[in-house]
């Protein structure tokens, strides 16, 4: 993709039809490009590995034993570089708080429109955090 400037993105939920509507959503502006997705924690951490994207997305409940905020301050641990946003159903401020303490730059209810998200992932690559007011980060 020689001069494409999209910041490169992968998505880890557990749900299918959320990665692909994800992917059109964001794949639709020229900010953003989806490279690839995954449906549980460990594919999506051997993704990042191997395509070293610019941010990762990634869903709170995920199947095999590793939830998303697991996931997430193991990303960061190993790429403190990448972009780390949570997307989530959890509305409960301690999943976001959870989140915050794990690394991630920004928590995104699934309920959310998604000029949220693209705002949130805006600001992460910016280095400013996405969290409800009730979050201290």
């Amino acid at each position: 993709m020689l001069g494409d400037n999209r910041k490169r993105i992968i998505l880890i939920d557990d749900h299918s039809i959320v990665r692909q509507g994800l992917e059109r959503l964001l794949n639709a502006g020229d900010e953003f490009v989806v490279c690839e997705e995954a449906g549980n924690a460990s594919d999506g951490m051997e993704l990042v590995r191997e395509l070293r994207p610019d941010g990762v997305i990634v869903d709170v409940g995920l199947p095999g034993g590793e939830d998303g905020i697991e996931l997430t301050r193991k990303l960061r641990d190993e790429f403190p570089a990448t972009v780390v946003l949570i997307l989530s159903a959890h509305d409960e401020p301690h999943y976001a708080r959870r989140a915050a303490k794990a690394g991630a730059m920004g928590y995104v209810l699934k309920s959310d429109a998604v000029e949220k998200l693209r705002s949130a992932l805006r600001d992460a690559f910016k280095g400013k955090q996405t969290f409800a007011e009730e979050v201290e980060v």
